[in-house]
């Protein structure tokens, strides 16, 4: 049997578990958007980015050291890391309680201060997190993990629908994220196998901050291009003189972002979990590293255009069908979006050939080129423009970093700029082309723009089945039992 069917079966179950994962903060996000207004649901998205700030800036990473490193399995190595949690999670909790005020009126709302001082309780609560959950993952064993993260979207989900039916504005969303942080951390302690405890080592300290200072970058750079753009959609009020974007316009940008984030971070987690163990198996064989990496190129291009095209044409009747009426101008940018995150899709190939091969630094330029963007964001804020301009700024930086990070993977790996580009070229022409005609269609019935978007995305996928032999021949080993096992070459 060897480790291929184990990492399969891994990456099976981290891939439903991450279906129910975002499945569930899908759901979520429509019962709270359908029952507050775009402004509220605005306000609320600004509690996600202020917690996210800190939390994003200050994340060592202590606990993929404990899977990775190899005395990660010692007591006083975990008691260690709990103890830097606690330290993280407690100021940072400080900081955002004494910085309320700022941030409420920041965003020109200051009658909100209290709500902003009720987000410190999500790192607080986080603080207390037992890493047994996460060490537990060394040998492959990824059940309790999987039990938290599902119980604690479970119950958050459930408890989300009596919160918005009784509250009916933006405190319940502040309200399920709190409940959200203590449900995980009541998890992580109920699936621990060792008793909770702190301890003070200088020499596990020191290798924490060794490893986790450069991720702290990479952190930053993270929260800028996830959250960038909403808080200065959110700001520009209060930043630019010309700017007429609302509270109101980042509830409708948070929509049509979430929305198309979903299905990416789903396909970009899970193709993590199946090729990278694939991709490092082979590293040092060119020739056998260079199939691979192309298969892989191929597969996530092929899934780009599935999320890109679909979400490009039906995006529109898609927003109102889901979250309501009142939420329809969020069609005007969710092509684009859609757009976006398709290419950040296909730069999984990349950044996965890239680590393989020890290449940590890839994803850290790719992401530097990819803030470039920000300042066009601050451009279009300050110009006036409309939210469309916003996400093309986000499309753009997208291709950017695509550009760095396969121009670097093949200096250094000698991995052909084509066998990620041709893929992505097909698919992208797709996408691109419904984004550019679909607003000059009607497409707005929801059942025509399903059939448009699925007659499109299949046309595309053929196409690409004619295109890459290897791709054809990768999908009918997949779909032949007698061939399954056979379906990469290592």
């Amino acid at each position: 049997m060897g480790t291929l069917p184990v990492t399969f079966k891994s990456g099976l179950k981290l891939g439903t578990n991450q279906i129910i994962v975002q499945v569930c903060s899908f759901v979520r996000n429509i019962i709270i958007a359908r029952m507050i207004t775009p402004k509220d649901y605005g306000i609320a998205a600004t509690f996600a980015m202020t917690y996210a700030l800190l939390d994003m800036i200050s994340n060592l990473a202590a606990e993929m050291l404990l899977i990775q490193a190899p005395d990660g399995n010692e007591p006083r190595f975990q008691q260690t890391a709990q103890l830097l949690q606690a330290f993280r999670g407690l100021i940072n909790a400080a900081l955002i309680f004494a910085c309320a005020g700022p941030v409420a009126r920041l965003f020109g709302i200051p009658e909100t201060r209290w709500a902003f001082q009720c987000v410190a309780l999500i790192p607080f609560l986080r603080a207390f997190t037992h890493l047994d959950v996460n060490r537990i993952q060394r040998g492959m064993r990824y059940g309790p993990s999987i039990r938290v993260d599902i119980a604690t979207n479970l119950i958050t989900t459930l408890a989300c629908i009596p919160l918005a039916i009784w509250l009916r504005n933006y405190s319940a969303m502040l309200w399920v994220l709190v409940l959200q942080a203590a449900v995980y951390v009541i998890g992580t302690h109920v699936v621990a196998q060792r008793t909770y405890g702190w301890v003070w080592d200088r020499k596990y300290m020191a290798r924490i901050f060794g490893f986790g200072w450069p991720l702290l970058i990479n952190g930053f750079l993270m929260y800028v291009i996830l959250q960038g753009d909403g808080v200065i959609i959110g700001a520009s009020r209060r930043l630019f003189a010309h700017s007429h974007f609302t509270l109101t316009d980042l509830g409708m940008y948070s929509v049509a972002f979430s929305l198309t984030m979903a299905p990416t971070m789903l396909v970009a987690n899970v193709s993590t979990s199946i090729f990278l163990p694939l991709l490092s198996r082979v590293q040092g064989r060119r020739e056998q590293l260079a199939r691979n990496y192309a298969i892989c190129a191929e597969i996530v291009a092929f899934m780009a255009a599935l999320i890109g095209i679909p979400f490009a044409i039906a995006g529109r009747p898609a927003i109102t069908l889901i979250y309501g009426q009142k939420y329809a101008a969020a069609g005007e940018v969710i092509g684009w979006l859609a757009a976006m995150w398709a290419v950040r899709v296909v730069r999984v190939a990349p950044t996965l050939g890239a680590m393989a091969s020890g290449d940590t630094r890839n994803a850290m330029l790719s992401n530097i080129a990819r803030t470039l963007a920000l300042p066009g964001v601050v451009a279009v804020a300050a110009a006036g423009l409309g939210l469309k301009w916003i996400a093309v700024c986000g499309f753009g930086g997208e291709l950017l970093a695509l550009a760095v990070s396969v121009r670097r993977l093949q200096r250094r790996e000698h991995l052909g700029i084509g066998k990620c580009i041709k893929p992505f070229a097909v698919a992208a022409s797709a996408t691109l082309m419904a984004v550019l005609l679909v607003p000059r269609w009607d497409v707005s019935a929801w059942p025509v723009a399903a059939i448009v978007s699925a007659v499109a995305a299949l046309l595309t996928c053929a196409a690409m089945l004619l295109v890459f032999p290897e791709l054809r021949g990768y999908c009918r080993r997949a779909f032949t039992p007698s061939l399954a096992g056979k379906a990469l070459p290592i």
